[in-house]
């Protein structure tokens, strides 16, 4: 019997109809499929909420089957629909970057892939720039070319649907911040997806917790969330977990910025642009999801994060 994560649990039990018949018909799920793909499951990982992430075996290979829950929740800029190309992405890198993926079930999302180990995330690097350096090499293998359509999102058509619903949603909240905040990201939005770049394949939530230590190669990717569209959008989350790790984000973070793009040719500029957006439309979905708007507020909120940024483009 396959334990489930008490977060994902809960998770599941809270976001739709879907998601309760996904959690009750989960262990017949893992069954089937440790069945046709001749797996001895292990363990469970706890910290996993939008999905079961168990070890498993085939004979002496170590991997991690992996069943998504269905949902229809927006992350950020991304659409509701950004973890069904998982699968397609992973195909695409082939392992250059990124985990193998071994086998998938269309019919439930599952996937079977390579286990990194021993598994430590990049945050455990002591030094910031040797964690800057692994993370740049990986994202250059994985900014490869790639025609937008099925099965990958555009990461424009996004940010042009995200702009078009932002003012209603913030309405809606009672304009809850600064109206300043919000028309700045609306422009920024239209600006860049209107301009930009060669478009790449996209990791999509590319940061310190899901690049592993791995026994095949020193580092790997885990967990996309894969778009096609501006290389800049890939440094937001892996700079906003920099951040966090920084003892003067007010003087230290423009620096880290300028320094990660450098590695990759990428522009500060659009980096910040994305970071901004990105930030405030964060802020009004977790205020209408009941954050109390101090808390946003607080250093290292999304909305202290925002203005900081804000300064920094100045």
């Amino acid at each position: 019997m396959i334990a489930i994560p008490e977060r994902l649990r809960s998770k599941a039990l809270n976001v739709s109809q879907g998601s309760r018949q996904w959690l009750a018909e989960l262990p017949e799920v893992c069954r089937r499929l440790s069945d046709e793909w001749s797996l001895d499951l292990g363990s469970s990982f706890d910290r996993c909420h939008v999905s079961l992430v168990v070890t498993a075996n085939r004979g002496p290979r170590p991997l991690v089957l992996k069943v998504p829950m269905p949902t229809t929740v927006e992350l950020g800029t991304l659409p509701a629909g950004a973890r069904a190309a998982e699968a397609d992405a992973l195909q695409e890198w082939a392992g250059d970057g990124a985990v193998q993926l071994v086998e998938h079930d269309p019919e439930t999302g599952a996937m079977l892939v390579e286990r990194c180990e021993p598994g430590a995330t990049l945050d455990l690097l002591d030094d910031p720039d040797d964690a800057d350096r692994v993370a740049a090499g990986i994202l250059d293998r994985l900014h490869r070319p790639c025609p937008p359509g099925p099965p990958f999102d555009r990461l424009t058509d996004r940010a042009v649907q995200l702009a078009d619903a932002l003012p209603a949603r913030f309405e809606v909240a009672g304009a809850p911040f600064d109206q300043w905040l919000l028309d700045t990201a609306v422009d920024l939005l239209g600006w860049l997806s209107r301009s930009g770049p060669a478009e790449v394949l996209l990791h999509g939530d590319f940061h310190l917790d899901n690049i592993l230590s791995s026994k095949r190669e020193p580092w790997l990717a885990i967990d996309p969330l894969p778009m096609v569209g501006d290389p800049a959008y890939d440094a937001v989350q892996y700079l906003l977990f920099r951040k966090g790790d920084l003892a003067d984000p007010r003087t230290e973070w423009a620096r880290a910025i300028a320094r990660f793009c450098a590695r990759l040719d990428l522009d500060p500029e659009r980096v910040k642009a994305w970071t901004f957006a990105r930030l405030v439309s964060d802020a009004l979905a977790a205020y209408t999801e009941g954050i109390p708007l101090p808390d946003l507020e607080a250093h290292q909120g999304d909305l202290w994060s925002a203005r900081l940024v804000h300064h920094l483009r100045e």
